[in-house]
């Protein structure tokens, strides 16, 4: 599409006041599908008469500093987000509860906290470096209470086929040539993080096919978007929420599932459908369930999948580190237990941070055991289409059984804190 076409469509929005809500950078859904979404950033706490979406935390009042889970997986996490940061635009500016915040700050604090868990394998002494060296922020919360609404999600392994047959019959598509992403921020600034989607019909931008028109009215025969096929529409339904996955292959072999974009219509999951639609009831759902309905009820599949409308397009990529997890919209891989996703609008890629909540506790075989507090630093790399406002924080859970029961298991209220190293630091790394 031409660079003017954009631009008239654009001025015809912002003119008419058309922008009808918001599309994050990747489809990040939490399993929990009957969670209400949260698009609201009003309720943002006033300090010194600065709106802030954080608060700063006294020095007496900080947290212990104590990571529950491995050094390996956060210094692979450190590494990513140095990346990350040492190519990030260098202009922009960051507003931590009136401290302007730059990259070149964030990289810092990200030096400062990798040279620290380096060098030390003594919980009291990090927490010791982490207090002396770092101005700590925390999430404001929905109701400035400072509480934040955990869910989680993690990389799907679905079993699949890049060939067509009797067993693998639903396709899963690549993303479509006349798919439009237009970043709003390039227009007006007050737009930061926001994009829409659609498609140039004549010399209008409109709302692009909705799952309906794609999976059963036929818009996408013929074009050969065509890049794997499934058992049955749930499974890959369950890969559009998550985002991206893995396919496992009748050969043995297993492929990634890569996210390249979504229609950005309005996401709905398909078990709040069925509660909604009266086919099955809140008690006791569970994922097992509603799919055990619709093998059972097939007339009633399409009435449940079209109710949402937004849809999801994958590249396929072969594997090369078993460990690596998916593409965040920070651009580099995310790591299990360590990348979180957030609203990119009030909260800065590549921040660190530190998370404080009780969450599943689940052995490796994915068997429940419970709930445990729990306690580990986490750095903000990924976004959600569900994600928004100053209360939500998406928790990537890596792949695996653990993972899956992890993710579908999560529900929590916690607290997140955001570091950034002291003013006296910032020049350079301790």
């Amino acid at each position: 599409m031409k660079n003017w076409k954009t631009y008239f469509i654009l001025c015809l929005f912002f003119a008419a006041g058309c922008l009808s809500g918001r599309q994050a950078g990747k489809n990040t859904v939490q399993p929990q599908q009957a969670v209400q979404e949260n698009t609201s950033q009003a309720a943002q706490p006033e300090q010194t008469g600065k709106k802030t979406s954080l608060f700063k935390v006294d020095e007496k009042d900080y947290p212990e500093f104590k990571d529950l889970d491995t050094k390996k997986s956060l210094l692979k996490a450190l590494a990513l987000n140095e990346k990350y940061l040492g190519n990030a635009k260098k202009e922009t500016v960051y507003d931590f509860n009136g401290r302007k915040v730059t990259i070149k700050e964030l990289a810092a604090t990200n030096a400062a906290l990798k040279k620290i868990i380096s060098e030390n394998d003594d919980p009291a002494e990090t927490d010791r470096l982490v207090r002396e060296n770092f101005d700590v922020y925390q999430m404001s919360g929905l109701n400035n209470d400072r509480t934040v609404t955990f869910t989680s999600y993690y990389e799907p392994t679905t079993e699949a086929s890049l060939e067509k047959d009797n067993v693998y019959k639903y396709p899963m598509y690549a993303r479509p040539y006349d798919l439009v992403t237009v970043p709003l921020e390039n227009f007006n600034s007050k737009f930061k993080g926001e994009t829409i989607n659609g498609r140039v019909e004549g010399k209008n931008l409109v709302p692009y096919y909705s799952r309906d028109e794609i999976d059963f009215q036929g818009r996408f025969k013929g074009r050969g978007l065509e890049i794997a096929w499934f058992k049955n529409l749930p499974d890959l339904m369950d890969l559009h929420i998550q985002g991206s996955g893995r396919l496992a292959l009748p050969d043995g072999r297993e492929v990634k599932a890569l996210f390249a974009g979504t229609n950005g219509l309005k996401f709905k999951g398909w078990l709040s459908a069925m509660i909604e639609q009266g086919l099955i009831s809140r008690e006791g759902i569970t994922h097992e369930a509603g799919k055990a309905y619709l093998e059972k009820h097939p007339d009633k599949v399409r009435q449940v999948m079209s109710a949402n409308a937004r849809y999801t397009f994958f590249k396929i990529q072969g594997i090369t580190d078993p460990d690596e997890g998916p593409i965040g919209t920070y651009g580099y891989p995310l790591t299990g237990w360590r990348s979180v996703a957030a609203d990119i609008s009030l909260y800065p890629l590549g921040a660190a941070a530190f998370l404080k909540a009780p969450m599943p506790d689940v052995d490796e075989n994915g068997k429940y055991k419970g709930q445990k507090n729990d306690a580990r630093f986490v750095f903000i790399q990924d976004t959600g289409g569900a994600i928004k406002g100053t209360n939500r924080i998406d928790f990537f859970a890596g792949n695996g059984k653990k993972s899956r029961t992890f993710a579908f298991k999560v529900m929590n209220k916690g607290q997140l804190y955001i570091f950034l190293l002291k003013e006296k630091n910032s020049s350079n790394a301790i």
